[in-house]
């Protein structure tokens, strides 16, 4: 999977910010890609497989960084901002994983309204999304500061940066579509701590876990047996197991090992 880094930084040096004002409007990516989609069909929603996400081994306390935002003036104003390496609850419950469905289908029947990823407070909220390729998604800015969008695609070992949105001021949105199944990490030039992921999966059957390790998986399943994996960022292999969903539904809970994490 992906091995990356995450370090908690200063703030990209002011005489930095004209050079990315010059650049933040203009596409950093390739020319765009011809991808032939897999055809969509009407799935239910309906909730299928549930569980929780656990981080094991480590101690969530020591886990908790705040970041060092430089004195920027903005940011500063906002309290303290939580590095979003690692969110674990005190009973190991571990946030931001993503359950993704082997052999899952892309949906028809999607939601009016994209998902939006925004920058508040100097963050990006959500801190993890997954969608179907496909998808649109919405980035916007709430802040009273510039911001940008930097979306790079990793593979393995591999990052390709594709795409350089700049959000110059309060309110202004850009829209997205993400085609390609992969994994994407977002990250503003201007305030070096800023991150998001947008996990691209073959199809409709995704969930991130929340604050309290949970998930559920809102799409309807056939009653058989499934490979059920949970990625998350900081560990180079996901967890898979075989769940076997009966009239509808089934349970899945994932272990992460902090000695296999890419500890800072």
């Amino acid at each position: 999977m992906i091995r990356v880094k995450q370090t908690v930084s200063r703030q990209a040096p002011w005489v930095a910010f004209g050079a990315v004002m010059l650049i933040a409007n203009v596409s950093c990516g390739k020319a765009p890609e011809t991808v032939v989609l897999t055809p969509a069909v009407q799935i239910a929603e309906t909730p299928s497989i549930t569980g929780k996400v656990t981080l094991k081994g480590a101690d969530a306390a020591k886990l908790r960084k705040v970041v060092d935002v430089g004195g920027n003036p903005f940011c500063t104003g906002h309290g303290d901002i939580i590095d979003s390496t690692w969110r674990v609850a005190a009973d190991g419950a571990l946030a931001d994983a993503v359950i993704t469905v082997r052999g899952s289908q892309r949906a028809s029947n999607l939601p009016t309204t994209a998902p939006l990823i925004d920058q508040t407070n100097c963050e990006f909220v959500p801190h993890t999304i997954a969608i179907q390729p496909g998808q649109k998604v919405r980035f916007h800015n709430s802040d009273l500061t510039f911001h940008n969008i930097r979306i790079a695609r990793h593979a393995g070992e591999t990052r390709e940066n594709i795409d350089n949105l700049g959000q110059p001021s309060r309110g202004d949105e850009n829209t997205k579509v993400f085609n390609v199944a992969g994994i994407y990490r977002l990250e503003c030039d201007v305030h070096r701590w800023m991150n998001a992921w947008v996990f691209v999966h073959a199809g409709i059957h995704t969930a991130v876990s929340a604050a309290d390790g949970r998930f559920v998986i809102n799409r309807a399943l056939a009653d058989g047996d499934y490979v059920v994996e949970a990625w998350h960022p900081q560990f180079s292999q996901s967890v898979s197991k075989t769940v076997t969903v009966r009239d509808g539904k089934a349970t899945a809970d994932f272990d992460f090992d902090f000695g296999n994490a890419f500890q800072l």
